[in-house]
């Protein structure tokens, strides 16, 4: 069960690889790399595989708490850039974000070498949550996410009403939702550090605590992972219909446009390649070069039939976006 959120996330950072050059949405793809790092580092086998590669002592309980705060503190930062407009606004909000994950990490590292963690355990805070120094640790860096989760939440549900489309509002509400769930299984760990801590603490209660753990991270990462898929899928699905449509009027446009060129003598005839540009790539542009040569050859004289001109004309509405 630990492996599915884990390749979820890393699924979806490989999706979104091609925005790595977009300063507006390459926090996302920051957010999910480090969110995806967290989950598989949590996994048992990877946890005690990597603590020995990097020193003992669970030092890779450190770096996995640390990626989660630098993950959250991303996914705040593409959230923040998304519902917010108005410059003064997202840069306040920025700016909290930015203040609060160094305030938690700095916390988080500080309660860490102020415990004794000698033997690796992947429940770091609930094994040695009685040192005051792990206390630091866990309850500063579950607050910081639980802060992160709250204020997506509220800001994603706060401006739904201003979003436009289905898709995309339906990516808001799992985000929103998926944070709220990820919130919960903080809380979860929280309690669950609590009542071990208590002498009258029962194993069902515990064993309760554990399986809900493992059913809301999850519940949270498919959520968040279908949140952010939906508008991208929106988007390719659109690209997808413009590309299709746009190749199959450069098929139904080449008898009227090799009609054309041939009467316009100054046109360079040793090019072959405009018959393959239905099947190349970068189809718009070949779409508008065929429709513009066309329009210049009517301007000149040729006259074109009924259909020829249905055609054109439903070139240039979808070259113009409609």
């Amino acid at each position: 069960m630990e492996y599915v959120p884990a390749a979820m996330l890393w699924l979806l950072t490989l999706i979104r690889i091609p925005t790595a050059t977009d300063t507006e949405r390459a926090s996302v793809l920051r957010a999910t790399f480090f969110a995806a790092l967290a989950c598989t580092l949590f996994i048992p086998a990877v946890y005690n595989t990597v603590d020995p590669l990097l020193g003992g002592h669970n030092h890779v309980g450190l770096l996995l708490v640390l990626t989660i705060i630098v993950g959250f503190w991303q996914f705040h930062t593409a959230t923040m850039l998304a519902v917010f407009t108005d410059q003064a606004r997202r840069r306040h909000h920025l700016v909290r974000g930015r203040l609060g994950s160094a305030v938690a990490s700095i916390c988080v590292v500080v309660g860490f070498f102020a415990s004794r963690v000698e033997e690796t355990n992947q429940n770091l805070p609930i094994a040695y949550g009685n040192q005051p120094g792990m206390q630091l640790f866990l309850w500063v860096g579950s607050a910081f996410i639980i802060w992160v989760c709250a204020d997506i939440a509220l800001n994603c549900l706060k401006f739904l009403p201003r979003m436009l489309g289905k898709s995309f509002k339906s990516g808001v509400i799992c985000f929103a939702a998926g944070c709220t769930l990820m919130a919960l299984a903080l809380g979860n760990r929280l309690a669950l550090g609590l009542v071990e801590e208590s002498p009258t603490h029962t194993s069902p209660f515990i064993g309760g605590l554990n399986w809900s753990f493992t059913v809301l991270e999850s519940l949270a990462v498919f959520l968040v992972s279908v949140g952010l898929m939906l508008p991208r899928f929106r988007e390719s699905k659109h690209n997808l219909q413009r590309s299709i449509r746009s190749r199959w009027l450069m098929v139904l446009l080449t008898p009227v446009w090799r009609r054309s060129s041939t009467e316009r003598k100054y046109l360079l005839r040793n090019r072959w390649t405009p018959l393959l540009d239905p099947v190349a790539g970068h189809t718009t542009p070949h779409l508008h070069r065929r429709v513009i040569e066309i329009r210049d050859c009517q301007l000149r004289g040729m006259s074109l039939l009924p259909r020829d001109r249905i055609l054109v004309n439903q070139a240039e509405q979808l070259l113009q976006g409609h």
